[in-house]
């Protein structure tokens, strides 16, 4: 008997929660439990690599302005994000023209995935997956669950940044409660990663009961 995890498709998992809830490491969990191939696509490395490129810095610095610009002629990360986070009007306009790039960057892995034949998972680690309507690309989401404090503590201990800038990038997120209403499942990250496979294990078993979808069907306009 065939089951669904053997027939050919794609199944999207996506990960949600506040900024430093630990959603790449469950994600990591997740990809090691889930029969191979898996994708893990991260919008912050999506990011990462558009700020990275000559073409998006000139089209930033054109935008914002070339103070924005290292001695490399590409941008300064560090000086974008205090410039966007100090201004909602720059972080409207930078998202404006990077989310199309990394939708679509997400879109055609998940594209070159899906025709590569044979039964294939894909999970997304997007910090706006429901701001930009990601989420309707999903079979089933995973809230990670952990505390403000704790967030708070490991984001900025991870990027060097001030509790007002934290806060000021959870601001600009869609409210935590809505996206945990809108969770299949949710997992607590907040104590020791050895309780991470436990939580897991019947997560996982949910999501390898999921009926495979062509992308066509699920991406959003």
């Amino acid at each position: 008997m065939v089951t669904n995890q053997q027939l050919p498709g794609l199944r999207i998992v996506g990960l949600s929660g506040g900024i430093g809830a630990g959603k790449s490491t469950v994600a990591k969990y997740l990809s090691d439990s889930l029969p191979k191939p898996v994708l893990v696509l991260s919008a912050d490395d999506e990011v990462g690599e558009l700020l990275n490129s000559a073409e998006v810095s000139v089209q930033v610095a054109e935008v914002l302005g070339n103070h924005l610009l290292g001695p490399d002629g590409l941008l300064d990360r560090s000086a974008v994000a205090g410039h966007i986070f100090s201004d909602e009007k720059a972080r409207k306009t930078l998202e404006g023209l990077l989310h199309p790039a990394v939708r679509s960057s997400i879109f055609n892995k998940l594209s070159a995935l899906e025709q590569s034949g044979g039964a294939v998972w894909a999970l997304l680690d997007v910090p706006l997956m429901h701001e930009n309507g990601l989420d309707r690309a999903c079979d089933f989401e995973i809230f990670v669950e952990v505390s403000a404090a704790e967030r708070c503590r490991r984001a900025c201990q991870r990027h060097g940044w001030e509790e007002n800038e934290w806060k000021s990038r959870e601001k600009a997120q869609l409210p935590l409660e809505k996206k945990q209403q809108a969770a299949d499942a949710m997992v607590h990250n907040e104590g020791a990663l050895s309780s991470l496979p436990e939580q897991l294990a019947p997560i996982v078993e949910q999501i390898l009961s999921l009926a495979p979808r062509p992308l066509r069907d699920r991406w959003p306009a």
